[in-house]
């Protein structure tokens, strides 16, 4: 009874961790451009979520519960693989970093694999090469559509006359991608806390996501704040046109693995997408000297190897080290 508290409790305080990640993901746009406050993005962020996991997150559970492992995980993996992701994220949140809570929850997945001596790599190896991909199509993308209307030019005057003529009609289809965003968000990342769980517990998956999913807009609420500003404000301020591209291209990526069941990296699409539009303004060599962005990649690149090594570790104390103590 004690350990089924503790992972309830953890996995709360997961949630409401990555789903802080999530909305300055999601929300960037919008918020970054002035059109919503904080709190209404929170409250629009919370329904889209429910909706996007409800309808397509289980694809993405089962390939974290079944694929990454060739082998069932023991009765501990779930709250080891839930303590270890919370670390990881609540350190992220700390930093302001928007942390890849699918990166985060695959690496402990893959730890505990490891402990067991049955890590898929074909499956690992094929959510980091689409994800990498992703990645790399997100920056391009954003970055040839943004060249297409920045810097002003006679050839593109008509899209700013046009802009400033149906201004309503464009703040509209900002926030539009952005539900559009939070929708990709649930039917990806509630996952990574709905799958340790499933480890567990013998609930519906609806049930499961339902209740994440509230906890991912608590999240937002309480902690959105800090985060959302390392993205919409630090990189690059954000304008109108540019974020309607961020969250429509990120967007499609995040959903198109979802519906390949691939847990996949939406904080990294999102940020790509950002530094496109930062590459296209200041130039690729300023972009990347901003410190900013080289806490960015570390922590990315830190992140899943500490809680790779951390859930393995932990399975290693709790299963062999303190047993015989």
């Amino acid at each position: 009874m004690t350990e089924i508290i503790l992972l309830i409790t953890i996995s709360v305080f997961l949630a409401m961790n990555m789903g802080a990640s999530g909305f300055s993901i999601s929300f960037t746009p919008s918020y970054g451009s002035g059109l919503l406050t904080r709190k209404k993005a929170s409250l629009f962020y919370t329904i889209f979520v429910l909706i996007g996991g409800v309808l397509i997150g289980p694809r993405v559970v089962a390939t974290l519960t079944t694929k990454i492992s060739q082998t069932s995980f023991g009765s501990y993996s779930g709250i080891i693989i839930i303590i270890s992701s919370a670390l990881m994220m609540f350190l992220s949140n700390l930093l302001k970093i928007p942390q890849s809570t699918s990166f985060i929850t695959v690496a402990a997945f893959s730890g505990a694999a490891f402990y067991y001596s049955n890590v898929n790599w074909h499956t690992i190896i094929r959510i980091l090469c689409i994800a990498v991909l992703f990645c790399v199509l997100a920056f391009l993308v954003t970055y040839f559509i943004k060249k297409i209307f920045y810097p002003p030019r006679n050839g593109n005057l008509w899209v700013y006359e046009k802009s400033v003529v149906h201004n309503d009609k464009l703040k509209k289809f900002i926030i539009f991608t952005d539900f559009y965003s939070a929708f990709a968000v649930g039917t990806n990342n509630i996952a990574n806390v709905v799958a340790p769980l499933f480890l567990t517990f013998s609930f519906k998956p609806d049930v499961l996501f339902l209740g994440i999913g509230l906890c991912f807009g608590i999240g937002s609420f309480i902690f959105g704040k800090r985060v959302i500003s390392t993205i919409s404000k630090e990189i690059i301020p954000i304008g109108q046109i540019s974020a309607g591209i961020i969250s429509f291209v990120s967007s499609s990526f995040v959903i198109i693995a979802s519906l390949l069941g691939l847990p996949t990296p939406y904080a990294q699409f999102t940020t790509f997408s950002v530094l496109a539009i930062s590459s296209v303004k200041d130039g690729f060599y300023l972009t990347y000297k901003k410190s900013v962005v080289k806490k960015i990649f570390f922590v990315w690149f830190a992140g899943p190897v500490f809680t790779f090594l951390l859930s393995y570790l932990l399975h290693l104390l709790i299963l062999e080290i303190l047993p015989k103590i």
